[in-house]
């Protein structure tokens, strides 16, 4: 029995150990089918998935092209709109205005002492881009329309040349009507401006349509300030429209401050032929021609100098704002209204401020415009030969736009036909600006 069973056991081993390598065989194969079941699967996932993603894209495509096509037909029905926020943010509005009381002489313009509202204008700006912007200024004195409407309307045009951008020149460019820089006075000739209610006795002045170059010279190197150019060409004649005349006004002015405090200028001003009209450039509201002339011409020069004591950190222009202690202003020029029987003459003033303290200011002026020879003109309304006008006035600065002005001017003037012209003046106003 044992025998028996111990020869089974051995007949069990050797199948056993004869079959094993046939087993391990087996089970490998149906390992590596398994395996390769797993890979193609896998595969075919891939597969799949590359499909729907390729599937993805092209339906995120065609989404962004309906979207651009929708952005595309939404701008084109909103182009006819307005964009009122963008649009305001590109116009600026400033203006001034002068409210009072005004007595004068029996010959002057308020003989029974008048409330006047004699300054009023109102300034909008629009830029459309960096470079350029539209200016336009309404006339609004004594709260009436007057005629013209608009005493400015032009383009300002700065740094268009990109080459001058690295230079040390600088480039500016005005076209229309506009008011041109003549002298020392020009940007401060109004009740508002000016440290005194009134102007100089000659008050030169021009505006005029036309095309004006402006810019500065950068003296670094030098270490200088920048000298200032203006260069203008105008239509010279009086009036609104189509010029009348045969030539056109040219106007050049040169500016340059040698030292911090002082202040030089100096312009030159010719209206062309004039045939018999009245001229732009006015002096002393003088703009006529001579008596029994039909063709004429104005020439005007002026030589200005400012100083300022103690400078403050407000501009000096325009004066009666500034929060310098001092400021002495001088100015000379003369004029030449050339024909068969030429008119000239001369004008000047001189003109300073004192801040007492930063609220409270005294200003005086003496100013005069004289005709040469025994000839005579109206001056400031007045036939005369020479008219003299000394000024005496102060200011109290109620806040940093709005001031309040007194000021009394004697007015003198002389010719061999008449006496001395009743036409002195009070004025009490209040003036501000915005």
């Amino acid at each position: 029995m044992r025998e028996k069973i111990f020869s089974g056991i051995l007949v069990f081993i050797l199948v056993l150990a004869f079959n094993a390598p046939i087993l391990k065989a087996d089970q490998r194969d149906e390992e590596l089918t398994v395996l390769k079941t797993q890979v193609q699967e896998l595969l075919n996932r891939i597969e799949k998935l590359e499909a729907d993603q390729a599937k993805a894209k092209e339906e995120s495509l065609k989404a962004k092209e309906e979207v651009a096509k929708i952005k595309e037909a939404s701008q084109a029905v909103q182009a006819p709109r307005v964009d009122l926020a963008n649009t305001l943010a590109k116009l600026k509005i400033k203006g001034r205005a002068a409210l009072g009381f005004f007595d004068s002489g029996k010959a002057g313009s308020y003989p029974a002492g008048s409330f006047e509202m004699p300054d009023a204008k109102l300034q909008f700006s629009f830029a459309p881009d960096a470079i350029n912007t539209l200016v336009m200024r309404f006339n609004l004195n004594n709260a009436t329309a007057q005629s013209p409407l608009l005493d400015y309307f032009f383009l300002q045009s700065k740094d268009f040349i990109p080459a001058l951008k690295d230079s040390p020149f600088s480039l500016s460019t005005r076209l229309g009507k506009f008011k041109l820089g003549f002298g020392e006075e020009t940007w401060s000739d109004n009740l508002v401006e000016g440290v005194l209610p009134s102007n100089s006795a000659a008050r030169v002045t021009v505006v005029d349509e036309g095309l004006e170059f402006a810019g500065k010279v950068k003296l670094d190197k030098l270490k200088l300030k920048p000298l200032g150019w203006v260069v203008s060409v105008s239509d010279g004649n009086s009036g609104v429209g189509s010029d009348s005349t045969a030539g056109k006004a040219f106007m050049g002015k040169l500016y340059h401050s040698p030292i911090e405090p002082l202040y030089l200028s100096t312009t030159y001003y010719n209206s062309g032929r004039l045939d018999s009209s009245s001229a732009e450039m006015s002096i002393a509201g003088l703009v006529t021609r001579p008596s029994g002339e039909n063709d004429w011409d104005r020439t005007v020069w002026e030589m200005d100098a400012r100083y300022d004591f103690g400078k403050g950190k407000k501009p000096l222009d325009p004066p009666a704002f500034s929060d310098s202690k001092a400021i002495l202003r001088l100015s000379y020029g003369q004029f030449k209204d050339e024909a068969n029987r030429t008119r000239d003459g001369n004008f000047g003033f001189l003109e300073g401020t004192y801040s007492w303290t930063e609220k409270f200011y005294t200003a005086g002026r003496f100013s005069f415009v004289d005709i040469n020879g025994d000839g005579t003109a109206t001056l400031n309304g007045v036939i005369a030969n020479r008219y003299e006008r000394y000024s005496l006035g102060g200011g109290y600065r109620w806040t940093d736009n709005t001031i309040l002005k007194l000021s009394y001017d004697w007015n003198k003037n002389s010719w061999s036909g008449i006496g001395d012209t009743d036409d002195n003046l009070l004025s009490a106003i209040v003036a501000t600006q915005f």
